[in-house]
Formats: C-alpha cells, structure tokens, sequence
C-alpha cells in the first residue's frame, strides 16, 4: 500500500478550493493568488468558514508547490502566475470522485445525502448509490483516501470524510462522531419537542438536569481522548 497523504487543516482547504473551482469555473481556472483567498475564505460551502491573510495562504500555496501538490504557472505576456492543483492527477482521479474528495476537504465529514447534493454542484451525482460507488472507489484507492466516520452501529445519518490528514486528527473526528456531541447534543430540538415544552413552567424545563449531567460526562470523555490522542503526537 502507498504512504498516506497527510495534509493541514489550511492545505486541505486551498486544495479544496482550486480542485472545486477546476470544476465549476474551468473558464477562470488555474487561480490567481486572490482568487485562492477569496475561495478559502467565502462563506458559504465551507466549514469551518475562515478569514485568512493573502500572505498566510501564499505560504501554503508556496509549501504545496515544493511538494508536488500545486503548480504556479505564468501565461504568455502575464506576471501575475496562477496557481493549479497537482493532487488529483497524482492520485488519478476524474469527474466524480474529484467533486467528493473535494467537498469533504471544503466540509469535512457529512452524511450521504449532504455529500451527494453539495458535490452535484461540481459534477453531477444521479443518486446514493452512485455516491456510494464513488466512496467505495475512495475507501479502496491506495493509500486511502475515505473512510466512514460513524460507528458501526449507526444506520441513519451515516457519515464519510477524507483521509487525508494525520491519524489524532481522524480519531478527533471519530471521537466526536461517536460522542455525538457534533450531531446530536448542539442540534436545536426539533418542533414537535419544542411545542410540548411551550405549556411547561420556564423555570423547569423538562429533563434539564438529565440532559446536563448528559452532556457534562459526554464533555469529560471528549476532552480525555483529545488529551490522549495529544500524547500520541508528541
């Protein structure tokens, strides 16, 4: 099997962003430096959404350069150079699987439905299964480039992300797939939960103490695995 790839939180999302623009902007593709900035910084389709320096991404794009991840390239009678990405013909992805590695680096992990509808914008996914072939075709590549996050026991909502980055910073990520803490405990309430507290006396809502005893142990546990998983990288 191939060395995995490992990539930083910034590098993940300024390959994100020129592999998306390849995409759906071919005609202003590759980018110039201030056009990787205002991708990595605009706020929709990312998460989470950032504000970073042109000097700061400069610097990513410089590092990704000198690994063989990204091009600067120079058109005749131009000084200004523009910038293409490198990975996904290293990795000899096209089309489909470009637009999903894509997402997962803009979003990180997401369910099934949410990675289908946001990579369609990119190149069009008909439907879950062909989704779920892509993922497959992920998962196997060499080294692997997916891996579902949830834990086995999980039927509804299931969620994938991206392998490309260190090993504390996917078992993070699994910590706080498994704790729910992501998906469940910051979620608002649905309506039908939140009408059947409207006739309930302010100072006493249902199950409160419950729910905070809940989340404080969920907290604690988090916060011991992220303390572990530190130790490991050191």
């Amino acid at each position: 099997m191939a060395e995995p790839i490992i990539f930083d939180e910034r590098q993940q999302r300024v390959l994100g962003v020129l592999i998306e623009k390849s995409l759906t902007t071919p005609h202003s593709y590759p980018l110039t430096l201030n056009q990787v900035v205002v991708g990595c910084n605009q706020k929709s389709s990312r998460d989470p959404v950032v504000s970073w320096m042109e000097d700061e991404v400069d610097e990513v794009l410089t590092g990704l350069g000198r690994a063989g991840f990204a091009t600067q390239v120079h058109g005749a009678g131009s000084r200004v150079g523009k910038w293409r990405q490198e990975l996904t013909g290293r990795l000899s992805l096209t089309g489909q699987a470009m637009a999903v590695l894509a997402e997962m680096l803009l979003r990180g992990p997401q369910t099934l439905g949410e990675l289908r509808t946001r990579a369609s914008r990119m190149k069009d996914v008909p439907d879950l299964s062909a989704l779920e072939d892509v993922l497959v075709d992920l998962a196997e590549h060499s080294p692997p480039l997916a891996s579902r996050f949830s834990p086995e026991g999980v039927r509804r909502g299931v969620r994938w992300g991206h392998m490309l980055q260190s090993e504390s910073a996917i078992q993070r990520q699994r910590v706080a797939e498994e704790t729910g803490i992501t998906t469940t405990e910051t979620r608002p309430r649905n309506e039908s939960s939140l009408q059947s507290t409207e006739t309930q006396p302010r100072n006493t809502p249902p199950d409160e103490p419950d729910r905070l005893e809940r989340l404080e142990k969920l907290v604690q546990e988090l916060r011991y695995r992220v303390e572990q998983l530190e130790q490991i990288d050191q």
